[in-house]
């Protein structure tokens, strides 16, 4: 398979360096988890959640820290990676997301949401991505 440059688009039809989906991809981290799909369900306070993060929420964590371009630290508890996880998922989204918005609504005839959160937005791009019919997400 010949090595795709960016001037090709990704196997989504979008810009690699900005494909949200590519980035997911590309990140190691579960990709159920990314989508939204393995929420945590420990419904006890974060405050008393002291042991450490699992590995998919490690792998989460470090993917969003990426995305936000903050600092990963592996030595936080599994409640203060949940609080930080949550405070990702109520950040404005990303310019990744806002542009792979546009291109899948063009793409099924929709009008771009604008304004969304990140969760939002990647709950948006994976309706989007369902309509479309990519196999990704």
């Amino acid at each position: 398979m010949p090595m795709q440059t960016s001037m090709e688009g990704c196997v989504h039809g979008m810009e690699p360096a900005w494909c949200y989906v590519c980035r997911i991809e590309r990140s190691g981290a579960d990709p159920r988890t990314a989508w939204g799909f393995n929420a945590w369900e420990d419904d006890r306070d974060p405050g008393d959640r002291s042991g450490p993060m699992s590995l998919t929420q490690a792998g989460y964590l470090r993917f969003l820290c990426e995305e936000f371009e903050e600092t990963f630290d592996p030595s936080l508890t599994d409640g203060q990676s949940a609080i930080i996880v949550a405070s990702f998922l109520d950040e404005p989204m990303t310019d990744s997301q806002a542009r792979t918005l546009f291109f899948l609504s063009q793409v099924v005839g929709t009008e771009p949401d604008t304004g969304l959160t990140y969760g939002q937005a990647r709950t948006k791009i994976r309706s989007l991505i369902a309509i479309r019919g990519l196999k990704s997400a």
